[in-house]
Formats: structure tokens, sequence, C-alpha cells
């Protein structure tokens, strides 16, 4: 793969959980928040993503992983979603806090990052994944297929 691909969604809708099934594929992928730290992109509670675009290239080839993956220099994204009933129980499993819990279900349900995706990606480069409604195999393989497909079309191969 010669190109980045971003994996995002609210906190708690699967995006690590998707991720690493696709490394056990042999997908290279990047925790973009420790990335982000690493390369002095984050300031406090805030991720610059114009630091973080001066180094990441569109051509890096890797999956990127974070909340925010959809800002940064991708040619495809895959948004993770759930129920809001789901996102609550597992932000309460992971002890976030209540204000945390709200701002994320009040993002999930306006759907901002949908939202920002179609801004930012034309629609055949987007595929969105409920999380809660399989054990993961459907969506990795739906992902996969997604990847291929991408890979196709960017080289020029495969038209979608």
């Amino acid at each position: 793969m010669n190109f980045n691909i971003g994996i995002t969604g609210v906190p708690g809708t699967g995006k690590t959980t998707i991720c690493r099934m696709l490394e056990e594929r042999g997908y290279e992928i990047v925790d973009m928040n420790l990335f982000s730290m690493e390369n002095g992109c984050t300031h406090g509670d805030d991720v610059d993503i114009d630091c973080l675009n001066s180094i990441v290239k569109e051509n890096w080839g890797k999956i990127l992983d974070s909340h925010y993956s959809h800002l940064l220099s991708c040619y495809a994204v895959i948004e993770m979603y759930c129920s809001p009933e789901t996102l609550q129980e597992r932000l309460d499993e992971r002890g976030y806090e209540r204000a945390k819990i709200e701002e994320n279900m009040d993002c999930l349900m306006i759907d901002c990052i949908g939202s920002e995706c179609i801004e930012n990606f034309p629609q055949n480069r987007i595929l969105r994944l409920n999380s809660e409604q399989d054990d993961g195999t459907a969506n990795l393989n739906k992902a996969v297929s997604f990847i291929e497909k991408m890979e196709a079309k960017h080289n020029g191969s495969g038209f979608l």
C-alpha cells in the first residue's frame, strides 16, 4: 500500500480493535495520539493537525488510528460507529468522566466525524462500519476489501 487510510470515529467506537485485527493481517498501524506526542504535535490536550500533516505524507503507506485521522493526509477513511447506548457503556467501562462521555455521545449523535469525512473525502473513499453488529470478522473482511479496492483505485487499475 503506497497511501494512507485513516481509521476514525468517536472514542469507544472500535478503532483500535479493528486496527489490531488489520495489524494481524500485516498492515502497518500508527497510533496517531502517540505519534503526535513523540513528534511535538501535542500541546496539553490539543493536537496540532497542521504539525502532524507536515510530517505525515499521503504516500506514507500506513493505517492511521485516531479520532482525528480523517483530518490528516489520507487517501481514504474508515469511520467506526456504534449506538449511543453502546458508546456510553464502553466509555463508562473505561472510566471516562461524565462530561467527556456526554461530549463524545453528542458528537456521535450529531455525526460530527461523519460530516467531516464527507467534507474531506469523496463518498466512494469512505467506509462506515458499525462496531456493535458483528464479532469483528465481518467488519475486518469489509475493511480489507475496502483497502484492496482503494489500492486498485489509487494505482489506476480499478474503477469504483
